[in-house]
């Protein structure tokens, strides 16, 4: 339940600006406490540089509100234009990234705290209330210096982001976090294995119950872990049924429980159902992400091999990693029996929605052929027979796929050499 509650958070961008602007109005609330309790004392503990008279105050707390606000409609405007550029140039789904980017929303929160600061200042700060000198507007002043500094470092930010070299290399970290996520649970769990079939888990006579999710939407999240301790504490025999990413319409079983007397209410909040697909479970979606900016770097409008042949060599990497993850089912057992299964994308899944539409569009360019040829070779070397034989089965579509009559003999003649390699590695 708390890895839920904590993916949902993630989600809400509104979350970060929120904690920030209750903490500047109990700062502001407690500056005009001490200006009013310790009025007298005030030049004990404060510099004398730091004491203002309330009309110089309310001016100066004035000015800050007005430029934080005049920072944060600069900062919008700034991260709209960057919005339309990751979905023109880039890719639609890698909007959610920039957005969900914790300095994006850390620098919006300081801008919005600093100007509710500033605001409940002038509020709480009367000449019929306060009468001397306050320290609340050179804390303003100190706020102010603070969010110029977040605002420069947030052009420095976002000037980074909408590099494509940048984008890249931030998308296939998702992407490895998120394979190096699914092989600690093989890894550290004695009682998880991958399988290469589909194990029937169904016992004789058992009643079957299918929890159905009750609106349309993505499978964004299962919750494995208390999952399984409801089947191994219960005697649940559970089968899930659609993979993480797959779209459901309403009342789809997500899974079936084979128990009598399983508490349908608390299966139903073990997996959560949202509008659009999320990478924290899904490796086929972070994978979708390069492959799109690829696909746009190949097209005929931008055509720019360069940036493609870098989406294949960070997509190289990704598969090398995710070879290692390769399986039709996740199964856990308790006392040597199998007690829930979970669907995987199988590696030839992953490398087809990595490469096949990449190699089809780009059969008419040599140079982000041989690149794909490459990484295949990576792939095959020091992994197993059927991740080798996967391998070599793909590289003959791209092969076939190839404009052979556009071939110069040098093309060829280069084609041919990482053929070899290939067929050397493999096997074949």
């Amino acid at each position: 339940m708390l890895k839920q509650f904590y993916q949902k958070l993630k989600n809400f961008i509104w979350l970060s600006p929120t904690l920030y602007s209750i903490g500047a109005f109990i700062l502001a609330v407690s500056m005009i406490l001490i200006d009013h309790a310790f009025f007298q004392d005030s030049a004990d503990f404060f510099p004398e540089v730091l004491l203002v008279e309330v009309e110089l105050a309310q001016e100066v707390l004035g000015v800050i509100a007005g430029s934080l606000l005049t920072m944060t409609t600069i900062t919008f405007s700034i991260t709209m234009v960057v919005l339309t550029t990751f979905s023109s140039q880039f890719s639609p789904r890698v909007l959610q990234n920039f957005i969900r980017d914790s300095i994006t929303v850390r620098v919006l929160g300081v801008f919005v705290s600093g100007f509710v600061y500033s605001i409940f200042s002038l509020l709480f700060m009367q000449k019929n209330t306060v009468e001397n000198h306050v320290v609340t507007a050179s804390i303003g002043v100190l706020i102010a210096t603070i969010c110029i500094g977040f605002f420069i470092y947030f052009i420095h930010h976002v000037a980074s982001w909408v590099q494509v070299s940048n984008l890249i290399d931030l998308l296939s970290k998702d992407v490895i976090e998120t394979i190096n996520s699914r092989l600690n649970i093989l890894e550290n769990n004695d009682y998880t294995s991958l399988s290469s079939v589909k194990i029937p888990i169904a016992k004789e006579s058992s009643k079957v119950i299918e929890v159905k999710n009750e609106r349309f939407g993505y499978l964004q999240f299962i919750n494995e872990e208390e999952l399984y301790d409801l089947a191994k504490n219960n005697g649940y025999r559970i089968e899930v049924m659609p993979l993480v990413g797959s779209f459901l319409p309403e009342n789809e079983t997500v899974m079936r429980v084979f128990h009598p007397n399983s508490d349908h209410a608390l299966l139903k909040e073990m997996f959560t159902v949202g509008p659009s697909k999320t990478a924290n479970q899904d490796i086929e979606f972070g994978i979708q992400k390069i492959t799109e900016i690829a696909l746009r770097a190949v097209s005929p409008g931008i055509n720019d091999p360069d940036t493609a042949i870098e989406c294949i060599q960070h997509l190289g990497m990704c598969l090398k990693k995710v070879s290692k993850y390769d399986g039709v089912s996740l199964v856990y057992k308790h006392d040597g029996k199998v007690v829930m299964s979970i669907p995987q994308k199988p590696f030839e899944d992953l490398l087809k929605a990595a490469l096949y539409q990449v190699s089809h569009y780009a059969q008419k360019d040599i140079s982000i052929i041989t690149v794909i040829l490459e990484i295949l070779c990576e792939i095959a070397e020091d992994t197993t027979w059927q991740i080798k034989q996967k391998v070599s089965q793909f590289s003959k579509y791209v092969v076939e796929k190839i404009n052979h009559q556009s071939l110069t003999d040098y093309d060829k003649e280069l084609l041919l050499i990482h053929q070899r390699r290939l067929q050397s590695i493999v096997g074949d």
